[in-house]
This record gives structure tokens, sequence and C-alpha cells, in this order.
């Protein structure tokens, strides 16, 4: 027995020995590799314990009350005094960080071929999603990309007839005014989720989950059950993302962690789709008759029915673009509002610029179209700020498919190309990127919509992030956020936060939202 351990203890540091030689003389022959393009060496972080086990004990037990962002990401890029580095984990993996506007414009733009999803966001996201637009590679997310993007015409883009339906029961769902028109203690981030969920299910399937006015009435009738549905589904789909995220974290530990609830979540979500595609596959199915005069209403799966008939394509597709509709304009339009109420120059400056372009509520002056909200450049600026601060995707990552290199970060002065292995993880955080105070000034921190005066966008802004896979829906969600900010606006006259000085929590799942809410006070305009 004793000599079997010895043989099993030998043959295990034998095969241990080799594989770190093999990894020794792989980095060797890179780094030569690396010389001829004039490649220098990039700043490595210590680990403390081999393989820098110690991050996944933070995982696993330091998070909690933590702010992932600021605490861990952004303080390890001013640690390390420099915008790009390399951190060598378990496995013998690593990964290069970069908040540098240069080597983003290669991984997403310049060198997009040299880079893809790779295969940690694909398996991770496929339980959740399937196969879409969002982690699909090469001809298949060519495929989808065609296939998606008429659906996104300004045509489609500009009707916000239905947006216009659902707000007016938000407001109906907000408290009554006291006597001084105050709507007081009010959490809109519930409420603009529902919003936003009605909205895009109007788009997506023909007709609206109608959660908002479903939730008015459990809430009159006193029976939970009518929102039940909905309810599950927004539940599991935020857990199921939440988790996601946590797992994406693990690195190539990932593979080892699932629950039974995550993937009871998963089923939830996909449930919810597939009774809509059921209905558009239904060669009985039929939208109700279009009135006289009215322009024919655009369904998105309709559309996609006349592409295919595949129903588990089609139910990919769709949950990809409900995440997108949902999840990314709800949490815009949350720190918008946020940010606003806790800036009050900041809220009378934009209401005035509103007031002055469209109008109040009771005597409106120019119609709200796409041509006339993006002409709006107070507007714009603030929304743009607010991605600034508040970056949708606030971190997210490539894998190189060969040996290559990132144009800066290398060598004693940080500006010299740096060679990239292949399967090497590239993480790229536009929260860091966005308040760097090179770029952005030293009140980077700071919400100022004027820095956005007479700027043109670049690479050191990525707030839907760029190249050939830049959003296909920004307009969508950038005009529907604007029209909803110019009723707010039209409709009250002083938003203030009931916290006006406090350290903002963020929830960070696949997209990040105030983690406490939007709680607020709100006075009605002429009251």
């Amino acid at each position: 027995m004793a000599f079997f351990l010895i043989q099993v203890v030998f043959v295990s540091g034998a095969i241990i020995a080799f594989i770190q030689a093999r990894n020794w003389l792989r980095w060797r022959a890179l780094n030569k590799w690396g010389e001829q393009y004039g490649c220098g060496a990039l700043p490595v972080v210590k680990n403390k314990l081999p393989g820098g086990i110690e991050r996944y004990a933070i995982l696993f037990t330091g998070l909690k009350g933590m702010d992932f962002l600021e605490d861990i990401i952004r303080k390890r890029f001013i640690s390390m005094g420099t915008h790009t580095y390399r951190l060598f984990s378990a496995f013998n993996s690593s990964i290069i960080n970069t908040a540098e506007p240069e080597n983003i414009q290669a991984l997403l733009g310049t060198q997009f071929h040299d880079f893809d999803l790779g295969p940690s966001r694909r398996s991770n996201f496929h339980d959740l999603l399937g196969n879409g637009i969002f982690t699909a590679e090469g001809e298949a997310w060519s495929h989808f990309r065609r296939q998606l993007r008429p659906q996104f015409s300004r045509d489609q883009v500009s009707d916000m007839e239905a947006a216009d339906r659902h707000l007016g029961i938000l407001f109906k769902a907000l408290s009554e005014e006291n006597a001084l028109g105050w709507v007081e203690g009010v959490d809109l981030l519930p409420l603009i989720y529902r919003f936003t969920m009605d909205v895009s299910s109007e788009f997506l399937f023909g007709e609206s989950v109608n959660s908002q006015s479903t939730a008015l009435h459990s809430q009159d009738s006193g029976n939970k059950k009518d929102s039940q549905k909905e309810l599950d589904f927004s539940e599991a789909m935020s857990y199921a993302q939440e988790f996601i995220t946590w797992r994406i974290r693990l690195g190539r530990l990932q593979s080892m962690f699932s629950s039974r609830k995550f993937m009871k979540a998963c089923k939830t979500v996909k449930d919810f789709a597939d009774h809509f595609v059921r209905i558009a596959l239904d060669p009985d199915h039929k939208h109700p008759p279009t009135l006289p005069g009215q322009k024919p209403k655009y369904v998105f799966l309709d559309e996609l029915v006349a592409e295919t008939r595949d129903p588990i394509e089609l139910r990919d597709q769709v949950l990809h673009i409900m995440v997108a509709g949902r999840d990314t304009t709800s949490a815009l339009l949350c720190w918008t509002i946020l940010l606003l109420a806790r800036h009050p120059a900041e809220f009378q400056n934009l209401h005035e610029a509103i007031v002055s372009q469209f109008g109040t509520e009771k005597s409106p002056t120019n119609e709200l179209t796409f041509e006339s909200l993006k002409a709006c450049k107070e507007l714009k600026n603030v929304l743009y700020e607010t991605m600034r601060l508040y970056p949708l995707v606030p971190i997210n990552g490539r894998e190189a498919v060969k040996d290559t290199t990132l144009p800066t970060g290398g060598g004693p002065d940080h500006k010299q190309p740096i060679a990239v292995r292949k399967g090497e993880q590239i993480g790229y955080s536009a929260y860091v990127m966005h308040r760097r105070k090179d770029i952005w000034g030293q009140d980077a921190d700071g919400f100022r919509s004027a820095r956005w005066e007479g700027r043109k966008l670049g690479w050191e802004f990525i707030g839907f992030s760029g190249g050939p896979r830049i959003c296909i829906g920004q307009q969508y969600a950038l005009t529907e956020a604007s029209f909803v900010m110019v009723k707010m606006l039209q409709r009250y006259d002083n938003i203030e936060a009931l916290d006006m000085t406090g350290k903002i929590p963020k929830a960070l799942t696949l997209t990040m939202s105030p983690g406490n809410g939007v709680k607020v006070r709100m006075h009605r305009a002429d009251s």
C-alpha cells in the first residue's frame, strides 16, 4: 500500500512538473514571438497564494457588503498604477484586464477576428438564453444579426404608442399627490421594470403581459395570484442572471457549480417565452383587426416567424432581445432618474430645456418623435453622462483565438504593445475607463452633463459597446428612455431623492442597476 502511494505521488508530481514546464516554454515562446512586434512586459498582479486562490475565497465568502466594481475591480487598477495588467489564476490560466481605449478598440473593432466570446460565456448563458445573437460566433452570429437588423429599423424605433400607453399605467400606479402636489416616498424601480417589461413584450409578441395593470389589480383586489406568472418570470430572470454573473467570476471552476434553483429558474424563463412562440406558430392565430386609417401593428415575433419556424430558435432569439429590451432600458431610466433626483441643478437645467422644447403636460408644444427627441441635446447629454458613470454593462470580456497582440500597456512606460496568448481571457471595464481622470477630468466621478457639450464619441466611451457587435438596439433604448424622461419632466417639476448624499449601492447581474431602488418624492407641475 505504501509503495502504491509513493508511486501515485511520484507520477502525480511528474505530471505536474511536465505541465508546468510545458506552460513555461509556451510563455517563453510567446514572449520571443512578441519581440518581433515590439511587445513589452505587462505588469502582473502578485498572488498571495499559489494560483491566486485567495481571490476565489473572496468570491465565496467576502463579497457581501462590498462594492465589487469599486472595491475590487477599480481598486486593483489603481493599485497597479496602470490601465492594463495581467493576472495569473489557478490551472495555469491567465487574464488580461484593461481599461485602455486603444486596447478596447482593438478587441471590439480593428482586431475583431482575433478574439471571440469564448466557451465560458457561451456555456454560462446557454442554460438561460440558448443560442442567440449575444452568444453566437462566426456565421451563426452573422445569421442572427442579419435576421434581427430589420426589426430595429427607424419605423419600429420611432413608434412610441405602446410606450405612451404603458407609461400612463405607470403614472396610475403612483400614490396620490398630497395637498401640496407631492407624491411622497415612492420606489420607481419596480414600476420602471414593469413598464419596460410591458413595452418590450408588446413589441416582441404583439400583446403585452400587462404586468403593471395586473399588479395594480392584485393590490386592489388583494389577490396576488393574478400577477404570479409575470412575477415568477421576473424573479426567475433576476435570479438566473445573478447566478450566471457569480459563476462567470469563478473562471475555470465555473463548470463545477450549478443548482436546482438555477435550472428551475431557467425553465421558468424559457416556458414563459415558449407560450408566445406557440401562439405565433399557431396557423389560426390572428391579431386584432386594424382600425380604419390605423397603421398595422408591428410584431417582432411575427417577422421572425417569416424567417424561421424553428420554435427553439424563435424562443432563444426572443429571450435575447427581451433581456436587452427589459433590463438595459429600465436600468438606464432608473440611473437617470436617481442621478437627476440627487443633483437639483442638473434636474432644473433639463426640466427647463424640456419645457422649452416640448411644452408642459397640459400644454404640449412639440410632438415627441424620433427626430425631436434626438435633437434635444440637453437630454442626450444627461443620458450619455448617466451611461458614463453607470454603464449598463460595466465589465465584459473576450478570448484570444490565436496568439496576437494588443496595442498598448507593455514596457516600463506602459506604452508598448503586449503579446496575448491563444486562449487567454481579456477583460475590459467600461466602469473603470469611464471614470479615468486623465480622460474625463478631475471631476470624473461627478455627474456633470455639460462635459458632453461639443464632445464627439470615441473609444473612451462604450455605453453601447462598439465595432461589429455594437448594440443593435441602441436607438430603440435611447428613444424609449428619452420619451419617458420628457413625459416625466413635463409632468413633474421637481424630483428629489429620499437619500441625497449616501453611497449608491449597485446591483450587478448581466446589467447594472441601483441596488437600493429609486426612492424619490416628486412634485406635480402646476399643482
